[in-house]
């Protein structure tokens, strides 16, 4: 088994394991599941709303195997509606720890956060004897994640507000409400990488919900307003293209210019930025 505490013993990354296996000691081991013996832990730990970065790092090695299961399971699509809805917050829960975590760091130790935190949860959930993520699956959420976060940053450094979805609106596919200052107004986005961005929009014209002409609008504009969320309750949301080639390279998890990003978003509220009361 590996070890991360034989390198690292005064860091964020040590303090984080002292505080998880702590919770851990305090959680019963009756259910003996260790999935859910994590989770519980995770519970106790999150009731305490400690913002500090070792504190949020404990709380998503916590949250780690289950997240690991339901990576798994909405990979090979298992389980009905209500198991799959309860997956989902699963993830939308490790997603919106990994995401407080990295704007809760200290800036110098961003560079080598991804592999340092994935030797972390690794760790853990060995200890635990539940799967871990694969390569593919963490490089995956990283990469989506990184994005995402950089849009909040850049967005907030090119004057507009940017603020984090509830973890329902994230179950709708909404990750953040950009608004604009000036103008008041505001469009709920979702942060998508290119591929995700063109295929999400060849489905949608599959299922005859755009047209190809809109389509093609779409991407050479790099943002579309749709429905999303449920059909007996849709809610407009901008598709946003978070493209490097289109905005440039993203170095720990920040863009090295914001300008291109703060004019597409500006496009984009001028297009289809509503009052938002």
């Amino acid at each position: 088994m590996s070890d991360p505490g034989s390198y690292d013993t005064s860091s964020i990354y040590a303090a984080a394991r002292t505080i998880a296996y702590d919770m851990l000691r305090r959680t019963s081991r009756i259910p003996r599941n260790p999935i859910k013996r994590s989770t519980e832990a995770a519970k106790k730990l999150r009731e305490r709303g400690v913002p500090e970065a070792e504190y949020l790092m404990a709380l998503l090695i916590l949250q780690a195997p289950a997240a690991v299961r339901a990576q798994r399971q909405m990979d090979r699509r298992e389980g009905g509606y209500n198991n799959r809805q309860a997956r989902v917050f699963e993830l939308i829960d490790f997603n919106d720890t990994f995401v407080d975590l990295v704007l809760s760091m200290p800036s110098e130790e961003l560079e080598d956060f991804p592999e340092r935190l994935r030797r972390e949860l690794d760790h853990h959930c060995e200890r635990m004897h539940t799967t871990k993520l694969t390569d593919r699956q963490y490089e995956a959420i990283v990469h989506g994640l990184s994005r995402e976060i950089a849009v909040y940053r850049g967005a907030k450094k090119e004057g507009l507000l940017a603020r984090m979805t509830s973890r329902v609106q994230d179950s709708r596919g909404v990750d953040m409400i950009i608004t604009d200052p000036e103008t008041k107004r505001s469009i709920a986005i979702d942060c998508k990488t290119s591929s995700s961005f063109h295929f999400r929009l060849l489905r949608l014209e599959e299922k005859r919900r755009i047209n190809e002409q809109f389509r093609i609008d779409c991407e050479e504009a790099g943002f579309c307003q749709v429905d999303s969320g449920p059909k007996s309750d849709p809610s407009p949301t901008v598709l946003v293209r978070i493209s490097t080639e289109h905005l440039g390279p993203i170095t720990n998890f920040e863009f090295e210019d914001t300008t291109n990003l703060g004019e597409l978003l500006r496009r984009a509220l001028t297009d289809s930025g509503k009052y938002i009361i």
